[in-house]
């Protein structure tokens, strides 16, 4: 339900000192026990939890989270990840076992990291790699965002094809790429395909092994199959994610180390992702307790009324316990995967709490971010969240009927937000990737001349129906305001 603030009830104050209840303010104004609020935060059975006849704290919430929420959710305690069968990976003993990452005695030229873990940029004229794991079975992706748009062969190669300087990825028969700048395909003979990329683009790279093609995706729009009836190979000897770039070309590569900007229904990311189900769970619990804050328009003037009477302050006194007991059980099993939820989870729930359009609820990410700020460990999961707000800065694609609240807006409006708080402005300021996350707040994706034509289809003007060259004029017109735009 909408709307909900706990109130003392005037009529059994004297009776029930101190005793909390829950009032709808979504218009039928019937009251609710504290137990039954604790039960929509955690959405657990109707009358789960017997009477309370103590201060609610966040040891009692904790006992809640571990015994009666886990014990009700218990897919979000025994998710696996499935459908792994089918890949197999090579770790060098400089590489951190299961993280995938390009192979170093692979690489032809110089393809050095400026940015951990795989933010990459080519030093020689041309520079190729592949990555340290390779598929023969099921139906694999990985991503790749650009961060120049100039000359690079993404995409998948065998163990046999051999690099060198002048010659890469899609070069040669057992290997396959796609190539946006000069839209074309390769595997040794190059042919039209797919639509020209611009510096933001986020380009999927798929490879299904159970109908033997390769397809690409532009910002999650497919592009269609590229290449069909690949060869099958045997388990050891599969395909590997394979790039090549010319010289100062740069590009991100994420093979799932964090949530695919993206994703392809269907496909795995070749990275075995964290189980993070607990925590968006967590943050579930944490989205439904704030809501409680949020009473319904309709309903204003009964709320106001509320505020007249102070009768907020025991829903302040549950919030200060439920989000404390929330942070320390999320805080307790982050350490290995706080990069993913940060860019992940924690990244969506926040912008939803902030809303992409104004107004912006300034005062709720106000209470998330006290919240977290209690503790230590919040450091490393607001630092993440800086980096995947810069990297949305790059990669949102303009989109006319939003303006001006489109592109970059939403996610540099909170940024800003958030560096209004000292302990923040400074995290960033002495982040090692201070750098490049500001290059990414003040990024705005150009569109391409094919966005242009999307954006702006058509032209018109008085009397532009009368004139008998209409037609003609009206190409004439789009062409010469796409090239000036």
């Amino acid at each position: 339900s909408s709307g909900l603030a706990i109130v003392l009830n005037s009529n059994e104050r004297s009776q029930c000192s101190g005793k909390s209840h829950l009032i709808s303010s979504s218009g039928s104004l019937n009251e609710l026990s504290v137990e039954r609020v604790i039960e929509h935060i955690f959405n657990l059975p109707f009358k789960r939890i017997s009477t309370l006849n103590f201060p609610v704290d966040s040891l009692y919430i904790r006992s809640i989270i571990k015994n009666e929420f886990t014990r009700h959710h218990l897919d979000i305690k025994t998710s696996v990840n499935g459908g792994r069968d089918g890949i197999s990976a090579i770790y060098d003993k400089s590489s951190e076992s299961g993280f995938v990452t390009l192979e170093d005695t692979s690489m032809c030229g110089d393809i050095r990291i400026v940015k951990k873990p795989l933010l990459v940029e080519s030093g020689t004229l041309f520079s190729s790699a592949r990555a340290n794991v390779c598929v023969w079975k099921g139906k694999w992706m990985y991503e790749v965002t650009l961060e120049t748009s100039g000359i690079q062969q993404i995409g998948w190669a065998t163990i046999a094809c051999a690099f060198t300087n002048h010659e890469g990825v899609g070069d040669s028969d057992d290997s396959y790429a796609y190539d946006g700048n000069r839209v074309r395909k390769w595997n040794k003979e190059a042919e039209p395909y797919g639509q020209p990329w611009v510096v933001g683009d986020v380009i999927g790279c798929c490879i299904d092994l159970d109908s033997d093609e390769i397809s690409f995706y532009r910002n999650g729009v497919p592009l269609g199959v590229a290449f069909g009836g690949i060869q099958k190979l045997v388990p050891g000897f599969g395909y590997y994610p394979a790039i090549s770039l010319s010289q100062g070309e740069r590009c991100e590569l994420n093979f799932g180390a964090v949530p695919f900007q993206h994703p392809i229904d269907g496909y795995f990311p070749i990275q075995s992702p964290p189980s993070v189900s607990f925590v968006d769970g967590l943050f579930d619990c944490f989205r439904r307790l704030l809501q409680m804050l949020r009473p319904a328009n309709a309903e204003i003037d009964t709320v106001e009324e509320l505020i007249k009477l102070k009768r907020f302050a025991s829903f302040e006194k549950l919030l200060s316990p439920v989000s404390h007991a929330i942070c320390e059980e999320l805080f307790s099993v982050l350490e290995s995967s706080a990069e993913y939820v940060g860019y992940g989870s924690f990244c969506s729930f926040i912008m939803e709490i902030f809303r992409l359009q104004p107004p912006h609820d300034y005062l709720t990410v106000n209470r998330i971010i006290d919240s977290f700020l209690g503790f230590k460990e919040s450091e490393i999961l607001f630092e993440h969240l800086i980096g995947a707000l810069s990297a949305r800065c790059k990669t949102a694609s303009l989109i006319l009927t939003d303006c001006p609240y489109s592109g970059s807006y939403s996610y540099l409006a909170l940024a800003c937000h958030m560096f209004r708080r000292k302990e923040l402005m400074m995290l960033w300021w002495k982040s090692s990737d201070f750098d490049l996350f500001f290059e990414g707040f003040l990024s705005r994706k150009i569109p391409s001349k094919q966005d242009l034509q999307c954006l702006i289809p058509s032209v018109w003007w008085p009397g532009s129906c009368e004139d008998a060259s209409n037609e003609h004029s009206m190409m004439l017109t789009t062409t010469a305001l796409s090239e000036a735009i």
